[in-house]
């Protein structure tokens, strides 16, 4: 961090300035937005990649604070190379530091400052899944009550099934996905890429890490979506459903 400014001094001149702001040794200087980048609700500096020079990022975001009112309130994330991050609240006289990670918040001071963040352990199979999933309660709901769906309508929503499959052998795809999510990242950084929700230019600009609670931080619970599911589908469509869900050696005792 800048000698000549505090933490506290940085996050309030990025909201009162409403944008990045950086703290080099001596000085702060604005930083615009990065241009064509979907900077989403994570702060104007998505996509931004700083020099050695800059010790120190503060970006204005939008955030609920547990112990403030339940609305959200404009707060802004100050992250350095040597110090946890912090928030500063307008509301208060000091910063707060940041005992439990933001997720993506927090993740893009990181990689603004070509910082490495840490390993997400959930696996990237779970975004798929819970697309999938969410995708078939929408198609149902968007179908006449005459025009019942079918497994061959349902199937192919998954990303993994670009035409209608056996239920059997979506769940051999899904079981042979990579548990990593380099593999996926750089899937995801094709123009040509499939998966659902992420600009190529922000999955190469992201590390793996990062780009994991990035797919994941809006992610809706899994077995709460396939409840609703349940509900909607016909038993025999739903066992199909199961079926290409079922984790590894689950299929064969079902049928054994």
């Amino acid at each position: 961090m800048a000698q000549s400014i505090s933490t506290f001094q940085l996050g309030h001149r990025a909201l009162a300035l409403d944008c990045g702001v950086a703290a080099l040794t001596n000085e702060v200087m604005t930083i615009p937005p990065q241009l064509g980048f979907d900077h989403g609700p994570y702060g104007p500096l998505v996509g931004v990649r700083c020099g050695l020079e800059v010790r120190a990022v503060a970006y204005p975001i939008r955030a609920r604070l547990i112990d403030c009112d339940p609305s959200d309130a404009r707060i802004a994330i100050v992250v350095s190379r040597d110090a946890s991050p912090q928030i500063v609240d307008p509301r208060r006289d000091h910063a707060l530091i940041i005992e439990v990670e933001l997720g993506p918040v927090v993740d893009v001071g990181r990689r603004v400052l070509g910082l490495p963040t840490p390993a997400e352990s959930r696996s990237p199979s779970e975004v798929l899944d819970v697309f999938w999933l969410s995708g078939m309660i929408s198609e149902v709901l968007r179908t006449a009550p005459e025009e019942s769906p079918t497994w061959a309508s349902l199937v192919v929503l998954h990303p993994l099934a670009d035409q209608p499959i056996e239920p059997w052998s979506l769940r051999n795809r899904r079981l042979r996905l990579p548990h990593g999510w380099d593999a996926f990242r750089q899937q995801a950084c094709s123009a040509r890429s499939a998966w659902p929700g992420m600009d190529p230019a922000i999955a190469a600009w992201l590390d793996d890490g990062s780009f994991a609670r990035w797919c994941l931080a809006d992610l809706a619970d899994r077995d709460s979506v396939l409840d609703d599911l349940r509900d909607l589908l016909e038993p025999a469509l739903m066992a199909c459903v199961d079926e290409a869900l079922a984790p590894p050696g689950d299929w064969i005792r079902r049928w054994m």
